[in-house]
C-alpha cells in the first residue's frame, strides 16, 4: 500500500496525472475513508481541470475529516475556481477557523466575499491576510478593491502602493489603483498607473477602457477616442459596450470626427442597447393641460439650468401641467425654480429606467423632454421603453442622440444650419433666436473693470473644462501667445486642483514652446468666487470643436467677450448662437486662422484694449436686452411645438 501511495505521488510530481489518477483510485479502493487520499485525488482532477470532480472529492474528504484544515480549504479553493464563490464561504471559513494563522485560508475567503459582491466582509478577512503576510501583494490589492467599491477610494490607494511595491508586474493591482486614481480626479497620475499596468499585459482590456477615460478628461481626446474604438473592437462584450458608450459621450468633441461619423457612433451605441419592450403609447385626446415632464440629474445646479428655469417659470399653468422628474436627493434644493401649485416633482435618483419609465406614464405625460443628453447616458435608454406619446430632447444634447426613442431635438438656426438634418436620428426643431437664451436668477458679481488697465497686460481666459482642451486647442493657444508675446492666459477649471493634471497641460503648452511663466492654472472655487476671475480676464477664447454653453453665458455677464468659430458642428457652435443673438458678431471668426488673427489683433492693439475696457461696463445690459436673454420669446416657440406634437 505504501509502495502504491508513493508510485502515485511520484507520477504526479513528474506530471504523468492520468497514471497518478489511477494510482490514487486504486490506494482509495483499499483505504476509501483515508481524507489524504481523498485530498490528493482531488488535487490530481484540479490539475487535470477537471473542477466538478475534484469537487465531490473534495466534499467527500471534508466530511470525513470535519477537524482538518486541508479538505476544507480545498473544497473552497476549488468551489472559488469552479464560479461557485457563494458556495465557497462555508469551507473557506471553516479552514480559517480550524487554524487562524493559515494566511492562504483568509485571502482566498477574502477573495470569494469579493466575487459575490460582499465588499465588507471581503475586506475584514484580506486585512487578516496582510497582517498575516508582509509579502502578500495579491491581498493587498483585492483590499484595495473592496474599500474602492464601498466608495473609501483614499484609504484604497495607499494597498495599491503596496501592492505594487511588493510585486511590480501585478496587473490587478495597477488596474486598480488607475481606477482608483480617475474616481478621485487623478487623471494624469491614473494614466500613470494603467500605463504601468499595461506594460505587463498590453491587452487588458479593462484598463484600456480606463486608460482612454484618463485621458479624455486630460484633454487628449484623440487618443483616448482612438483607446476606445480599439476596445470596443476587441474587448470582451462588456468592456465593448461601456467603450461604445463612452464613444458616444465623447464624439462631439473630437476633432477627428464629424456630423456623419458622430450620427454612425451614436447609432452604434444605440443598437447595442439591451432591447426592451415598449410600454403602451397613450391614446386618445390629449390631456388639458397639456401635461409635460422634463428629466434631468441637474435641476439643483442654478448656474446649468438658467435656461430650463427661464422657461419652466414662465409656462403657462392654464394651459401646461409641468412635471420635473429629477433624479436628486430627497434633500436637494431647486434654486431659481420658481415652484406653483400644480406643478409635481418626482424624485426619481433611486428608480430603474423601467420604474421611471412606469411612473412617467402612470402620470399621462403628454411629452417628454430629455435634459440630460449624454452626461447622463444610462437615463437616454429609458426612452426606447416610450413611455410618452411625444418624446424630445432640448438643452444639453447638442449633436444627435442616435436613439429611435426620441422623436425631436430642439436646436436653433445657427447650431443647426439648414442641410444638416441628414445627421440627425430626430426630426430638427428650430426655434427663433438661439434655444439656450437664459436669464441668470443666482448671485453673481458685479463685472469689475478692465484688468488691463491695472497689469499692463493682456490677459486672455478661459474657464472651460479640461476635456474641451484638446490636443488643437492647445496648438492653436499656443500659436496665439507666440503672437502676442506681452499677453498671458488664465485657465480655471475643476481639473486643475490636481498638481500633476496641472503639469501635464503645462508640458502639452511647452512643447509647443510657450513658457510656463506665461500661463495660471486654478481649480475650482465656490460658484461665486469662480465667477470673480473674470475680473482678470480681458478676452475669453472658445475651445473648440466642444464649446462653451454655460462658459459662456457667464463670460458674457461678467463683461468679459468671448472668440469661437464654426468647426462644422452643434457642438462647436453654442458660443455662436449666443454671441451672434446678442449682437456681438465681431467676435465670431470665420475660421480657426481667422480665430488666431482676431485673438492676436485683441491682445496687441490699443484701440481693441479701449474696446475691450468699454464692454466690461456696458455688455451685460446688452446682452440683457438681446435675443440671448429673450426667454419669453423662447418659451413661447416651446409652448407652440409641445402643443403642435402633441396634436399629431
Amino acid at each position: 500500500m505504501d509502495d502504491l501511495i508513493q508510485r502515485a505521488a511520484v507520477m504526479r510530481q513528474a506530471g504523468f496525472l492520468k497514471e497518478a489518477e489511477s494510482l490514487y483510485r486504486q490506494a482509495i479502493a483499499k483505504q476509501p475513508d483515508s481524507v489524504s487520499l481523498l485530498n490528493n485525488l482531488g488535487g490530481v482532477l484540479d490539475q487535470l481541470n477537471r473542477l466538478a470532480e475534484a469537487i465531490v472529492v473534495y466534499r467527500r474528504a471534508a466530511k470525513l475529516g470535519p477537524e482538518l484544515v486541508e479538505p476544507h480549504f480545498n473544497l473552497g479553493e476549488a468551489l472559488l475556481k469552479a464560479g461557485k464563490a457563494s458556495e465557497a464561504l462555508a469551507p473557506l471559513r471553516a479552514a480559517a477557523t480550524l487554524d487562524p494563522g493559515l494566511q492562504i485560508a483568509w485571502a482566498t475567503l477574502g477573495a470569494a466575499h469579493l466575487a459575490i459582491g460582499e465588499p465588507t466582509a471581503a475586506m475584514g478577512a484580506l486585512r487578516r491576510a496582510a497582517e498575516l503576510s508582509a509579502t502578500d501583494a495579491v491581498s493587498r490589492a483585492s483590499l484595495g478593491d473592496s474599500l474602492q467599491i464601498l466608495g473609501r477610494l483614499e484609504e484604497a490607494l495607499p494597498w495599491y502602493a503596496e501592492a505594487v511595491d511588493l510585486h511590480p508586474a501585478l496587473v490587478s493591482a495597477w488596474y486598480g489603483m488607475g481606477r482608483a486614481l480617475l474616481a478621485t480626479r487623478q487623471p494624469a497620475a491614473a494614466v500613470a498607473a494603467l500605463d504601468r499596468g499595461l506594460e505587463n499585459d498590453s491587452g487588458h482590456q479593462a484598463a484600456r477602457h480606463e486608460k482612454a477615460k484618463a485621458l479624455f478628461q486630460l484633454g487628449c481626446v484623440e487618443e483616448a477616442m482612438a483607446l476606445l474604438r480599439l476596445v470596443a473592437r476587441d474587448g470582451p462584450p462588456a468592456i465593448q459596450q461601456l467603450a461604445r458608450e463612452n464613444l458616444a459621450i465623447i464624439v462631439p468633441g473630437n476633432p477627428d470626427d464629424d456630423n456623419a461619423s458622430i450620427l454612425e457612433t451614436r447609432r452604434e451605441w444605440a443598437a447595442h442597447l439591451p432591447k426592451r419592450r415598449a410600454l403602451p403609447r397613450k391614446r386618445g385626446n390629449i390631456s388639458s393641460p397639456l401635461r409635460i415632464g422634463y428629466v434631468s440629474a441637474y435641476f439643483d445646479r442654478a448656474n446649468w439650468m438658467k435656461p430650463v428655469w427661464a422657461v419652466v417659470n414662465r409656462h403657462d399653468r392654464a394651459r401646461f401641467q409641468v412635471h420635473l422628474f429629477a433624479d436628486a436627493p430627497p434633500d436637494a434644493k431647486f434654486p431659481g425654480y420658481l415652484r406653483q401649485a400644480a406643478d409635481c416633482i418626482h424624485l426619481t435618483q433611486e428608480l430603474s429606467n423601467d420604474d421611471l419609465a412606469a411612473l412617467i406614464t402612470q402620470n399621462n405625460i403628454d411629452v417628454l423632454i430629455d435634459l440630460n443628453g449624454f452626461s447622463v447616458p444610462k437615463r437616454l435608454g429609458m426612452f426606447a421603453l416610450r413611455p410618452a406619446a411625444v418624446q424630445a430632447a432640448w438643452f444639453n444634447l447638442y449633436a444627435t442622440s442616435g436613439l429611435a426613442g426620441i422623436d425631436y431635438i430642439i436646436g436653433d438656426a445657427h447650431v443647426i444650419p439648414t442641410g444638416e438634418d441628414r445627421f440627425f436620428s430626430e426630426r430638427v426643431h428650430r426655434v427663433p433666436g438661439t434655444y439656450l437664451a437664459f436669464s441668470v436668477d443666482h448671485p453673481a458679481p458685479e463685472p469689475g473693470p478692465s484688468p488691463f488697465r491695472s497689469t499692463g497686460r493682456i490677459t486672455i481666459g478661459s474657464l472651460a473644462s479640461q476635456y474641451k482642451i484638446t490636443d488643437q486647442v492647445v496648438a492653436t493657444w499656443s500659436e496665439i501667445l507666440q503672437r502676442c508675446p506681452k499677453a498671458h492666459l488664465l485657465l480655471r477649471n475643476a481639473a486643475l486642483d490636481r498638481p500633476e493634471t496641472r503639469a501635464h497641460l503645462l508640458k502639452r503648452f511647452s512643447s509647443r514652446g510657450i513658457d510656463t511663466d506665461r500661463l495660471t492654472l486654478e481649480g475650482r472655487a465656490p460658484h461665486f468666487e469662480f465667477l470673480a476671475t473674470y475680473d482678470r480676464i480681458d478676452f475669453a477664447l472658445d475651445p473648440f470643436p466642444y464649446s462653451g454653453g454655460t462658459t459662456t453665458t457667464e463670460a458674457l455677464w461678467q463683461g468679459v467677450p468671448v472668440i469661437t468659430f464654426d468647426p462644422g458642428r452643434w457642438s462647436g457652435r453654442t458660443s455662436l448662437s449666443l454671441l451672434r443673438t446678442a449682437g456681438l458678431d465681431e467676435f465670431i471668426a470665420r475660421d480657426r486662422q481667422h480665430y488666431i488673427e482676431l485673438a492676436s489683433t485683441l491682445a496687441t492693439s490699443p484701440k481693441s484694449a479701449d474696446r475691450l475696457a468699454e464692454l466690461r461696463g456696458t455688455l451685460r445690459g446688452q446682452i440683457q436686452s438681446s435675443q440671448a436673454c429673450d426667454t419669453a420669446s423662447l418659451t413661447t416657440a416651446l409652448e407652440a411645438c409641445y402643443l403642435r406634437w402633441a396634436e399629431g
